[in-house]
């Protein structure tokens, strides 16, 4: 028997809203969860937990037909949709590969990366049970921040999955990360964030892209050595070492 979601699932839904099936004369209401999708009548049947069917994206793949829709491809059938927008179809289509990566990926780096307890938390936003790391920053952080990680070019930040990128993950790396962490970088990197600037779980992608350009790229944050910027007292220490 196929157990559906349901508002007060422990899951919860990275996607949902109405979504037109072809062949149907009416919408259907979707919901993207973990490696899952599922099919509603409406959402007063998602509210009670009856759905119409479950797909499971291990078998799943996503493909744009169109400005609009697009197609999920399993072995048994094509399901064809079609979103009110462009922009939604980008956002279905995005949430339903991530479902495809959920399914096939392996925990097991992850679940290593996060014995140490500060990995179990985002390094910038604090979100719980991150999935990427950047190995050159040896942070791990969320998906959001990952984006924005991204956007700093790999000069700065590289950004890994832990549970996809697996061949990048030899031990010696992951003993760097258990070893670091992220509180003891954090301690770097973010030692003088000013409390209107922190950010939190429900941060934007604005205030995302702001504050990882402030505290990575500029180095806004950091922690500095007590002589910085005392070029006499550098000059003296210098002197007693030469």
């Amino acid at each position: 028997m196929t157990s559906f979601l349901t508002p007060g699932s422990p899951l919860t839904p990275e996607q949902q809203g109405y979504l037109e099936l072809r062949g149907l004369r009416s919408k259907l209401y979707t919901v993207v969860s973990g490696d899952k999708v599922f099919l509603y009548k409406n959402m007063e049947d998602y509210r009670l937990g009856i759905g119409i069917t479950s797909i499971d994206m291990n078998v799943g793949n996503v493909k744009d037909t169109d400005r609009r829709s697009f197609d999920l491809t399993t072995p048994y059938r094509i399901f064809s949709f079609l979103a009110d927008s462009e922009q939604h179809k980008e956002q279905w289509v995005e949430a339903m590969r991530d479902a495809i990566g959920d399914a096939l990926s392996n925990s097991e780096v992850a679940n290593q990366i996060w014995a140490e307890p500060s990995n179990g938390c985002c390094a910038d936003c604090g979100v719980a049970k991150p999935e990427w790391a950047a190995i050159n920053l040896c942070v791990v952080v969320c998906k959001r921040c990952a984006g924005e990680h991204r956007g700093l070019g790999p000069s700065i930040s590289k950004v890994r999955s832990l549970k996809m990128d697996r061949k990048v993950w030899t031990e010696e790396l992951i003993q760097v990360f258990l070893l670091l962490g992220n509180e003891r970088l954090n301690r770097f990197w973010a030692a003088n964030i000013p409390p209107s600037e922190v950010l939190s779980p429900t941060s934007c992608s604005e205030d995302r892209r702001r504050f990882i350009s402030s505290k990575y790229r500029h180095g806004k944050y950091r922690k500095y050595h007590p002589l910085y910027g005392n070029q006499r007292e550098l000059n003296n220490v210098r002197t007693t070492f030469t």
